[in-house]
C-alpha cells in the first residue's frame, strides 16, 4: 500500500510546530489529569512526534501509545522518541489505523488532531462513543476541526517554511470540494527553492471529510461528551461522570478492546 505520506513527512515539522506553538498550553492543561490515573494518553495519528515531544515533557511517566500507519511519519516518530530516553520508556508505537488499534478499557487522555478527515461519519460516531465510555474521570481528549471548508475551492497557502543551508523547503496545503457532498479532496505541495528557483516540487492529493468545530461539537455532545471549545479549531471533550461504570455493563463499542 502506497504511503500518502511519503513525501511530506519531510516537511511535517515545518508546518506541524507553528501549528502547536500557540496551542501547546491548551493541550498541556488538557493532557495533565492523566498523571493521576495511572492510565495512557493516546495519540490518534502520531505523526513525526510533535504532540508526543510536548505531552511527554508536560506529563512525565505517564504512558502513551502513539498510532501512525504512515512509515515515512513512523521513521521520523521513532528517531524523536528514540532521542530521549526517558520518553522511550514510555512510547509504544502502533503502526495500524484507529480502527485497527487495540486500546486499553481506561484511558487517561486522547489526542486526536489532523486526522478526523480521514474518519467517516460512522467511524467518528464510534470514536466518540469510544471516548464517552472510555476516558477517565477528569481527563480529556483534545481534538481539532479541518481548516478547509467542503463548499468552496481553496487556493494552496503557505502554511511552513524553514530555511536548511542554501535552500529553503516550504509546505502549502489547498483544497476543493470533492463529488461526495461534505468531502474534499486535499492538496499537498512541498517545496524545495534555492535563490528563489524551484529545485524540487511534490504534489499529492487525497480526500478528506470536511469537519467543522459546529459538527464536532454536535456528534460529540450527542454520545454523552462534554465539549469545550480552546480557540477556533481546537476543543477539549471529557466523558460524564459515571460513564466507566456505565461501559463495564455496555456491548464494547466496534474499535478493538
Amino acid at each position: 500500500m502506497a504511503d500518502s505520506y511519503g513525501e511530506a513527512a519531510e516537511f511535517y515539522d515545518i508546518a506541524g510546530r507553528p501549528y502547536w506553538k500557540p496551542r501547546a498550553t491548551a493541550l498541556t492543561t488538557a493532557m495533565t489529569a492523566a498523571a493521576q490515573t495511572n492510565s495512557p494518553i493516546v495519540d490518534i495519528g502520531a505523526g513525526t512526534g510533535l504532540v508526543i515531544e510536548i505531552i511527554g515533557n508536560a506529563v512525565p511517566e505517564v504512558p502513551i501509545i502513539a498510532i501512525e500507519p504512515s512509515p515515512a511519519m513512523r521513521a521520523a516518530l521513532a528517531s524523536r522518541v528514540h532521542a530521549d530516553p526517558a520518553l522511550a520508556r514510555r512510547v509504544t508505537i502502533e503502526a495500524t489505523v484507529l480502527q485497527d488499534t487495540t486500546l486499553p478499557a481506561r484511558l487517561g487522555g486522547v489526542v486526536a488532531c489532523g486526522v478526523l478527515g480521514y474518519l467517516a461519519p460512522d467511524d467518528r460516531h464510534r470514536l466518540w462513543r469510544l471516548l464517552a465510555d472510555r476516558l477517565a474521570p477528569d481527563c480529556h481528549a483534545v481534538v481539532d476541526a479541518a481548516p478547509f471548508p467542503a463548499h468552496r475551492t481553496v487556493r494552496p497557502i503557505r502554511v511552513g517554511a524553514a530555511r536548511f543551508g542554501v535552500r529553503q523547503h516550504e509546505l502549502w496545503l489547498g483544497s476543493r470540494p470533492a463529488a461526495i457532498p461534505g468531502r474534499i479532496e486535499l492538496t499537498t505541495v512541498c517545496r524545495v527553492l534555492e535563490d528563489r528557483r524551484t529545485v524540487r516540487e511534490s504534489v499529492s492529493a487525497q480526500e478528506w471529510w470536511a469537519l467543522d468545530m459546529r459538527t464536532i461539537a454536535a456528534e460529540a455532545t450527542e454520545a454523552g461528551l462534554i465539549c469545550r471549545r480552546t480557540g477556533w479549531d481546537l476543543a477539549t471533550l471529557s466523558a460524564p461522570i459515571g460513564s466507566l461504570d456505565a461501559q463495564r455493563s455496555a456491548a464494547p463499542p466496534s474499535i478493538k478492546c
